[in-house]
């Protein structure tokens, strides 16, 4: 795919990983193939927080990033998983959404960890984010306010997942069944993003 054909979107600001509500959402779903069918909605009423308009919001930016992993054995699987296994499959699904956060950990973030240059700070990712401006019109209208946000955010998401600690970029703990699921699916650049080396890859 021609990397100029492909729409960014920084509506990721809406929250980091959001693991609290998506454990909610995802409760609420009976059937998995109900849902990826579009046979089966969630009410925004399930989602923890107490503004209405934050219930619809969330839920909406929750639904796209479900929607996007598109596995049913993975979201079947996500309640019995432990906190890392489940923050793994909440990032792959904003990968996968937000080809903008794939993009920046596989240019950016991957290409330091090889340099062995661990110093990761959301000016990587407000330079990463003006870089890209030159291809894609649509980023060229953000605010520096915005542009700066969407730094802070997706550096909260590394935190969380445990691949930054005190902004030095470091591995995090992987589950073997979520990632098989992701390469399963064709989905090996997630190994990438994970940092993996090529004997763990081969594990995998």
């Amino acid at each position: 795919m021609i990397e100029e054909k492909i729409k960014y979107s920084t509506a990721f600001t809406a929250g980091a990983l959001l693991l609290r509500e998506t454990e909610a959402y995802i409760s609420a779903i009976s059937s998995m193939k109900d849902f990826y069918d579009g046979n089966e909605s969630i009410d925004h009423n399930v989602i923890p927080v107490n503004a209405e308009s934050s219930k619809k919001r969330l839920k909406h930016e929750i639904e796209k990033r479900v929607i996007a992993i598109n596995n049913e054995r993975l979201l079947d699987s996500f309640l019995t998983l432990d906190k890392n296994g489940k923050n793994l499959i909440l990032f792959y699904g904003i990968c996968k959404h937000y080809p903008i956060i794939k993009h920046f950990m596989l240019e950016v973030v991957l290409k330091k960890w090889q340099n062995l240059d661990y110093e990761l700070e959301v000016t990587d990712f407000t330079n990463f984010l003006y870089r890209k401006m030159d291809f894609h019109p649509e980023l060229q209208k953000i605010t520096e306010k915005s542009i700066y946000k969407c730094g802070q955010v997706a550096l909260k998401m590394l935190v969380d997942l445990g691949m930054l600690k005190k902004n030095k970029i470091q591995k995090t703990v992987i589950s073997n069944m979520v990632l098989r699921e992701c390469c399963n699916a064709g989905d090996l650049w997630f190994l990438d993003v994970l940092l993996l080396s090529e004997i763990e890859k081969q594990e995998i």
